[in-house]
């Protein structure tokens, strides 16, 4: 009898124990991504799946009231010019306490191929000790695969070389990698299951 408990026992652990791996090994939103960098560049290649509508997903990679709730760590984002297909938007981030780094970038919307491409316009550091970027660009590209959508953001971005380069691309890979768990999170509440649009 107490044998027959300690089996039953054991075999309900186990099942407990085997669902939520399996679950897990299932979860459509797997996020993967690349950080590939130099003296004084990166590249970032990061994606992940979601069950919603392109159209929701392409709407928070444009929508400037969507960047703002996204850029968690930025002091201010201001919506500078818009237009039908693009936007202008400033980020300001205090980096390191002492440090303030203001940058403006150009959106375009490309609804027929399901892609918004960033471009930088300017980018101002209020301590010259602190690398600036010299150009930067790259893309938000939604695909259909199967029942599930694939999110892929693609970033480039090129300093100018100082002491503390290295300790930017450091905290650079840091901020893009936790900016994909945030996007992932922010598609998977806003546009889960989404059948249009929310403007």
């Amino acid at each position: 009898m107490i044998l027959r408990k300690i089996t039953i026992w054991f075999s309900v652990v186990l099942v407990i124990v085997l669902i939520p791996m399996d679950l897990f090994a299932e979860e459509p939103n797997d996020i993967k991504y690349t950080f590939i960098q130099t003296h004084s560049s990166y590249t970032f290649n990061g994606s992940f799946k979601i069950n919603a509508n392109p159209n929701c997903l392409l709407e928070i990679s444009f929508n400037y009231k969507h960047i703002r709730a996204l850029a968690l760590g930025a002091k201010e984002v201001q919506l500078i010019d818009q237009g039908n297909n693009w936007n202008q938007i400033s980020y300001t981030y205090k980096k390191f306490v002492f440090f303030k780094n203001k940058t403006v970038w150009h959106r375009i919307l490309n609804e027929e191929n399901q892609r918004v491409d960033f471009t930088l316009v300017s980018s101002e550091n209020n301590k010259t000790i602190m690398p600036r970027m010299i150009s930067s660009s790259g893309f938000y590209q939604i695909e259909k695969e199967g029942e599930y959508v694939i999110v892929k953001y693609y970033q480039q971005c090129q300093l100018t070389e100082k002491l503390t380069t290295e300790l930017y691309l450091s905290r650079a890979k840091k901020e893009a990698i936790k900016f994909m768990y945030t996007f992932s999170k922010y598609a998977s509440t806003f546009c889960n299951n989404s059948t249009s649009i929310n403007n």
